[in-house]
């Protein structure tokens, strides 16, 4: 990777990034005009992924997902948008409110997410030091996303293994991962779209309380999870999509909460409208992330159709599931022509079995967290432990507030919808409880119940963003002793040793004085700012210096990422040599053999992403792949690699 393909790949990622950006402020000017600000901002980025994603999927079934390809589409919707789409002027009632905000809640949300969002940089620079080495990343997330890159299509299913039929699993995050690719020729970008998401989760959960005046307590809420061990440890500089299920389920909410705060329907009641298609949108974006999102999403969809002015629930019903179908069904109908089965990880519904690939392996049992409630040792030996590992020693605090929030947002929610929300948060967080590998592990020792804690984080997620919308907050001490509890329950939780103690932790300070601290400043003192710049708003200059110290740095960071990638992998388990030989080879076809479920496969596709990685087994069809039963079937076979 010489500099002048490299920034010629910059250069074309912005191109895409910078197109698909001003046609989604020009159809959000156009649909939803009364949304200003933070909200408006949301609703753009909700619509320029669910661009992103609905092209890319076009193209891929053309097999045309190739960088030239996304650029030439971007730039006709750009020219479509400039000349038939324009904005409208909005109607008073479609605004929703915006109360004031102290300077000093603003600047204890601003520390708040600069701590985070230092927190993971400091984890994701272990990515730049070493490329991206998280288990499930290596083992399919990645893979999935080079093979479409190779291809240019979304049609394949590439089986990394036989066990888990992961090749099922739906792919909006992979698909983002692939433009990347597609756009720069390698995985460098894949390093930063994490942070992205963060940014997303951030930027819903202030405008879930913007409406009500307290933004910074719905913010500090969500970076309590956020900054929690379940999420730091694995998601920073990776390619798993937790934070992305998260992040869009906080969107959903966070439109929907402001269009009922709006006049036009009264106070939490919402119409068919283009915000209900938005925020469709982003959960179908959701549900096309992660399968253990479509419990949140069902959920969210019950509230929705119960807070819809009467007499139009039919409609409400068309507009909301036509927009989730689009940000996420072609996954599944994709895996339904395959296997028979929209979800076939599923075999069977109480006694009725269900279509499906046939299994002649399977994973760790998985059982659930229902399966061991009353189970005393399991709590003991697994549970707390977990809890407190993910969730911090105050878990049962953050649990308590969370859960007891939620019943009284039931019984004493403002308006229909925040009720509505109230009990759908509090069902997707039963629904956890009966979520498959939620307790995985043998019988009574459920090993995987910490790391899966994360099922849980999305349901948890849209409880403790709603509570700070309690009527009891409207008062100054509530308030205030409501922002003491969540800070503490931030600093209990939070990976704090991230910005001490690691190496990573300097360029983690750096990272959030540059893209959170010095936008951050040009908001908070933007009035007094203006007068130096001649009455223009200061957020623009620091956007741009902002871009261009990004545009700076990235070679000197990219070319050091290439040097050093995956040149120390694991050498304990034998891959820094494999890992370090495939380094270097382009255009190969490299085989891998033998029963282990998860092989860590993602390195030998190379620094160009140009080899062919292939699990030599017996195809049958697309549903699955099955290892050789003995040597003689192995050597006998008509694979090659």
């Amino acid at each position: 990777m010489s500099p002048v393909s490299f920034y010629l790949g910059v250069l074309l990622t912005a191109v895409v990034a910078v197109s698909i950006g001003f046609v989604a402020w020009r159809v959000r000017g156009r649909i939803l005009p009364g949304f200003e600000g933070a909200p408006a901002r949301l609703a753009e980025i909700v619509l320029g992924l669910g661009l992103l994603v609905v092209l890319s999927e076009a193209l891929g079934l053309l097999g045309l997902l190739h960088g030239w390809a996304l650029v030439t589409a971007s730039l006709l919707l750009v020219l479509i948008a400039w000349l038939r789409i324009y904005p409208v002027e909005a109607s008073p009632d479609s605004r929703p409110p915006v109360p004031g905000v102290s300077t000093a809640a603003a600047v204890i949300a601003l520390a708040v997410a600069g701590i985070v969002v230092a927190q993971w940089a400091a984890i994701a620079s272990h990515s730049l030091d070493h490329g991206i080495t998280n288990f499930d990343s290596v083992w399919y997330h990645l893979p999935f996303a080079a093979e479409m890159f190779q291809s240019g299509s979304v049609l394949g299913f590439h089986h990394p293994e036989t066990v888990f039929l992961n090749w099922f699993y739906p792919q909006n995050s992979e698909l983002v991962h692939t433009a990347g690719m597609a756009l720069t020729g390698h995985d460098f970008l894949s390093i930063s779209i994490n942070m992205g998401w963060l940014g997303v989760a951030l930027l819903a959960g202030w405008c879930v309380g913007r409406p009500y005046g307290r933004p910074h307590l719905t913010m500090i809420a969500a970076a309590v999870l956020l900054a929690t061990h379940t999420l730091v440890a694995r998601e920073p500089g990776t390619g798993k999509n937790d934070i992305v299920a998260i992040a869009l389920i906080l969107a959903v909410i966070a439109l929907l909460i402001n269009r009922g705060a709006a006049a036009e329907d009264g106070r939490g009641r919402i119409s068919p409208d283009w915000a209900m298609a938005t925020a469709g949108l982003a959960a179908g974006l959701a549900a096309g992330t992660k399968v253990t999102a479509l419990a949140p999403v069902a959920m969210v969809t019950f509230a929705v159709i119960f807070a819809t002015v009467d007499g139009k629930r039919l409609k409400a019903a068309g507009v909301w599931f036509g927009a989730t179908l689009a940000g996420g069904g072609f996954w599944y109908l994709r895996s339904l022509i395959a296997s028979g089965n929209p979800i076939p990880q599923i075999e069977s519904i109480g006694s009725i079995n269900l279509p499906g690939p046939e299994r002649l392996q399977v994973g760790r049992p998985d059982f659930n967290v229902l399966h061991y409630v009353t189970d005393f040792e399991v709590w003991r030996d697994y549970f707390v432990p977990g809890l407190e590992k993910g969730f911090g020693a105050l878990w049962p605090l953050l649990l308590a507030v969370a859960i007891l929030g939620l019943v009284a947002l039931i019984w004493k929610g403002p308006g229909r919808l925040t009720r509505g929300h109230a009990v759908a948060a509090f069902l997707a967080i039963l629904a956890y409880l009966v979520t498959p590998l939620g307790a995985a592990g043998p019988e009574g020792e459920p090993t995987a119940f910490a790391i899966n804690l994360r099922f849980l984080i999305p349901a948890l997620a849209m409880a403790i963003v709603l509570v700070p919308l309690l009527p009891w907050f409207d008062q100054r001490r509530p308030r205030f002793a409501l922002t003491a509890v969540l800070l503490l329950l931030f600093v209990a939780g939070s990976r704090s040793d991230s910005i001490f103690d690691i190496p990573g932790r300097y360029f983690g300070i750096a990272f959030a004085l540059l893209v959170v601290v010095l936008p951050g400043v040009a908001w908070l003192f933007g009035d007094s700012l203006r007068a130096g710049l001649r009455g223009r708003s200061p957020l623009v200059p620091s956007a741009i210096l902002v871009a261009a110290v990004s545009v700076v740095v990235a070679w000197p960071l990219a070319s050091h990422y290439s040097d050093s990638r995956y040149m120390d992998f694991e050498p304990e388990a034998g891959l820094a040599g494999p890992y370090r030989w495939a380094e270097d080879l382009t255009d190969s076809h490299i085989g891998l053999a033998g029963s282990t479920a998860g092989f860590k496969q993602y390195g030998f596709f190379g620094k160009d992403l140009s080899n062919e990685v292939t699990y030599i087994g017996r195809e049958v069809g697309p549903e699955v792949s099955r290892r050789f039963p003995g040597c003689r079937e192995f050597l006998g076979s008509s694979q090659h690699c």
